[in-house]
């Protein structure tokens, strides 16, 4: 029987580069962290790759699949025995079921992104004003410094830079603000506050959207019409028999983060109201 040798005197760098499908370079940045060093050709200085550094090689490019550091694969082949084997396995077993847990998280975090702007296209279709009672609501305030509109994005920014949580993602933390309804600065209310609200209960968050009863309103379109939604709103809670009872909140559901597109954008009106005597009554009434 014929034995046939694969390797005879040694495989060129670019041989074993090829057999991998690895550039060049990458070998010979192994070579420089000392993970592979091959033997030179005494007569020409070029470098042969023995049966020792294929071996190593399989090594290197399975732990390199599993996502295995240089830095862990370095230290590996240094102390290289059963012991060390089952610690690096055990290992990247943590660190892989950490990246399955962000996953995880980040999916939840895409669905509810799905579901958030579906929900608020589905109420900007009837665009029809409702009288709520809604609970208290934590929000991150992020400034009650009167801002230009372009300065926000940087406010915004600047905040989730400064506070990291988990939960401020750009897409899924809605733009709030109580605004100043007494005057308007470029067609808009000037907000008194500027938060981040995620829906999300978190007893650390100090600042609170108060209980209570609303009047509410999704609409599709700029931002910039909240005031004109604003004052529509006024002649609708007057007729149905109730008053304003605090400054109006406008939440921006859908906008320049999703679309660049003005009438894509979907916003939210919030308005404090109280019913007059006179519905009080027709309440009490109709409860009876």
């Amino acid at each position: 029987m014929h034995v046939k040798h694969l390797i005879n005197g040694g495989k060129s760098i670019k041989e074993t580069a090829k057999t991998y499908g690895v550039s060049i370079d990458t070998l010979y940045y192994y070579e420089k962290l000392g993970l592979v060093v091959p033997k030179r050709n005494p007569y020409n200085a070029y470098r042969v790759y023995d049966s020792a550094d294929f071996f190593k090689l399989n090594v290197i490019m399975e732990l390199r699949t599993m996502g295995v550091s240089l830095d862990d694969i370095q230290e590996y082949l240094k102390h290289h025995d059963f012991k060390s084997t089952l610690a690096l396995l055990d290992k990247e077993l943590e660190s892989v079921q950490e990246q399955i847990d962000r996953l995880t998280r980040q999916r939840q975090d895409i669905v509810q992104e799905l579901k958030h702007d579906l929900n608020s296209l589905s109420d900007a279709q009837t665009s029809t004003m409702t009288i709520e009672q809604l609970d208290d609501r934590p929000c991150e305030l992020v400034s009650t410094d009167l801002l230009f509109y372009e300065d926000i994005p940087y406010a915004f920014a600047q905040y989730m830079a400064v506070n990291k949580h988990e939960r401020l993602k750009t897409l899924r933390s809605i733009p709030t603000y109580l605004v100043d309804t007494t005057h308007k600065v470029n067609g808009c209310f000037p907000s008194k506050s500027i938060m981040l609200y995620t829906g999300e209960r978190n007893p650390k968050i100090p600042y609170i959207i108060g209980k209570g009863l609303y009047a509410c309103r999704t609409f599709k379109g700029p931002f910039l019409e909240c005031a004109k939604i604003y004052e529509e709103m006024k002649t609708e809670i007057a007729k149905r028999g109730y008053l304003i009872n605090g400054d109006p909140i406008e939440m921006c559901l859908i906008g320049s983060y999703e679309s660049d597109h003005f009438d894509e954008h979907v916003s939210r009106i919030e308005v404090p109201v109280k019913p007059t005597e006179t519905e009080q009554q027709a309440m009490k009434t109709r409860s009876e």
